[in-house]
């Protein structure tokens, strides 16, 4: 659809002033009513966010979440017409931004990342699961991964501990973030960078468990035995139970 140079200069005059407040005077509309439009245009996106981003909202409280989000909603330029993407959007901004928040929140953009990972793992495109049964073995058959999910790296165990404990923590933290096949809903599972290790190689190389067990061990800088095996087997074990693994691939 081809739109008039005049059509489309109003609506950017128009959505200016939604975000900025500027520049009022329109051409249409009585003077004093287009605030209203601000207001509901503005309550939605800070609706959306508020949503999205409840421990952020909680950390920071109600007056530092309030400048944090109408400064994005009066200067961050939302490029998505999709409300469910904006909060990947506000992350962004404010990752880019200095701020005072985050000076006296170093956590603060860790915060924002695994706060919006839940939101994208959530509303991600199905991912196509692999052909698996649900009998095998642990070591000698290859494991069926639920393809939905991502890992993350954080500085700050924001998905662990309270904030105000978190603060004090800094380090090196991976969690990963998956669907659950039938509800859809969102779980994560803290992980060490050991564990990063396993998932990353079975998955990748669908190789079985017991042909990268001794490289594994000689990362891990232990022995491989027994200790090993009942250490890897309580590991996956809870990986399936937990449907992050779904079984073993089809031959």
């Amino acid at each position: 659809m081809n739109l008039h140079k005049e059509t489309i200069a109003y609506m950017e005059q128009f959505g200016e002033y939604c975000r900025t407040g500027m520049g009022q005077q329109m051409a249409g509309i009585t003077p004093g009513r287009i605030q209203h439009y601000r207001r509901l245009i503005s309550n939605v996106f800070i609706d959306t966010l508020s949503t999205a981003f409840p421990i952020t909202k909680a950390a920071l409280g109600e007056d530092a979440w309030q400048e944090l989000a109408n400064d994005f909603f009066s200067n961050g330029l939302p490029r998505t017409p999709q409300v469910w993407k904006l909060p990947f959007e506000f992350y962004q901004f404010h990752a880019e931004r200095e701020t005072g928040s985050r000076n006296s929140l170093p956590f603060l953009d860790d915060l924002l990342y695994f706060e919006w990972m839940e939101v994208e793992i959530h509303t991600m495109p199905d991912r196509p699961y692999p052909d698996f049964v649900s009998e095998g073995d642990l070591f000698k058959d290859r494991l069926a991964f639920n393809p939905e999910y991502e890992i993350v790296r954080l500085e700050y165990p924001v998905h662990t501990h309270p904030v105000s404990e978190a603060i004090y923590m800094k380090g090196d933290y991976f969690a990963l973030l998956y669907r659950m096949p039938e509800s859809g809903h969102v779980q994560f599972l803290n992980l060490s960078a050991l564990n990063v290790y396993i998932i990353t190689r079975l998955q990748e190389e669908k190789v079985p468990l017991g042909e990268i067990k001794n490289e594994f061990a000689r990362v891990a800088g232990i022995e491989s035995g027994r200790y090993l095996d009942d250490a890897l087997k309580l590991f996956l074990g809870d990986l399936l139970g937990r449907k992050m693994i779904l079984g073993y691939l089809r031959n």
